[in-house]
């Protein structure tokens, strides 16, 4: 387990290495407000040298609020907190714009425009049934999957950039592979449809696309699919669930179970931004630091791609990779999510 000692180390070496620039898909509440809070402390309370967070959600109220909060928080001047409103990140022409708008900002703010750490946590509601966008895609594996997927390669030209190298995080279900039918990734087949399902195809594809994703840019990234453990938010309450869920959760678990299994919200958003550390080193990058490099997905120390749980571990369950030809999955998974993105951005609608 990575100490809190060694978490708030790394985070103070964070913010004191360099100018930060960092972007929060689903900023406006949850893990994604946790972790902005977490930094916004850490620059104005270690002597940051300055920070520019942009805040990806819906709702302008509450990033105006979030953002009233990270200001008292970080305390100075030399901060920047920007709100980018989304109308709905599961479908991908948002996720284009919104990314468009990211690019263009910063290429003007900065004669040294780059995204240093970008946290993915746009998602929906869990355990509901299939129910495709309009762009051919199923609601919960675009949100929690394939808009992710496209909002880091639309931002790669400046997650390149950052000296650091990036960070990219996407908060999910690391460590919970299960069942894969590799000839229908996007689970067309309804028979084989359920949430349970769709997160372990998710999972797997996370690891495969983020790995290819690192090969090709060497040193310059760490990746990491991370399950945050049991944080109470608001996503609980999120009205789309079931309402036997949302009753049992309120007046059964949380108040029997609540404070003795879940993680705080300050510590979750310190161990979110801890994984900018140099335990994480980039695929052929240098590691070290407090801590020991942490095995990546492929079974080896520091490559690139890292599978945690909420310690900050590695959770990869390398049992469950082995039935497979990791080189032929990888490629897989690769042609179909760019054919998914090709397809939706020529205004079609993806079928495979």
């Amino acid at each position: 387990m990575v100490t809190l000692d060694a978490v708030h180390a790394s985070n103070t070496a964070l913010v004191q290495s360099q100018p930060l620039v960092a972007v929060f898909f689903g900023g406006t509440s949850g893990i994604g407000h946790y972790t902005l809070s977490a930094l916004a402390t850490a620059e104005g309370s270690r002597s940051g040298k300055g920070l520019r967070a942009y805040i990806v959600g819906r709702k302008a109220q509450a990033a105006e609020n979030i953002i009233a909060e990270c200001r008292a928080l970080c305390g100075h001047a030399n901060a920047e907190f920007i709100f980018i409103q989304a109308t709905d990140l599961s479908l991908l022409r948002d996720v284009d714009r919104v990314c468009a708008e990211i690019l263009s900002l910063e290429e003007a703010k900065s004669q040294n425009p780059r995204i240093d750490y970008l946290m993915l946590t746009q998602g929906g509601a869990p355990f509901q049934p299939r129910k495709d966008t309009k762009e051919g895609l199923d609601i919960t594996m675009s949100l929690m999957y394939y808009s992710r997927m496209r909002a880091l390669t639309k931002l790669l030209p400046l997650l390149t950039q950052s000296p650091l190298p990036a960070t990219i995080i996407s908060v999910f279900a690391a460590g919970f592979e299960g069942k894969l039918y590799a000839d229908d990734l996007s689970l067309r087949n309804p028979e084989l449809y359920s949430y349970t399902q769709a997160r372990s195809h998710m999972i797997y594809m996370h690891t495969w696309f983020m790995e290819t994703v690192a090969e090709r840019n060497p040193e310059k990234l760490r990746l990491v699919h991370i399950f945050p453990g049991l944080v109470l938010g608001p996503a609980f309450q999120n009205p789309e669930l079931p309402a036997w869920f949302r009753v049992l959760w309120r007046w059964v678990f949380v108040p029997l179970f609540g404070r003795l299994v879940s993680v705080p919200a300050g510590e979750c958003g310190a161990r979110m931004l801890d994984l900018a550390s140099m335990r994480y080193p980039a695929r052929g990058g240098e590691g070290g630091g407090d801590g020991d490099v942490v095995t990546g997905t492929d079974g080896t120390p520091g490559s690139g791609v890292y599978s945690l749980g909420w310690k900050g571990e590695s959770n990869i369950n390398l049992k469950a990779y082995e039935k497979f030809d990791q080189l032929e999955m990888r490629a897989t998974v690769w042609d179909h999510t760019m054919k998914a993105f090709e397809t939706i951005e020529a205004g079609d609608v993806f079928k495979d």
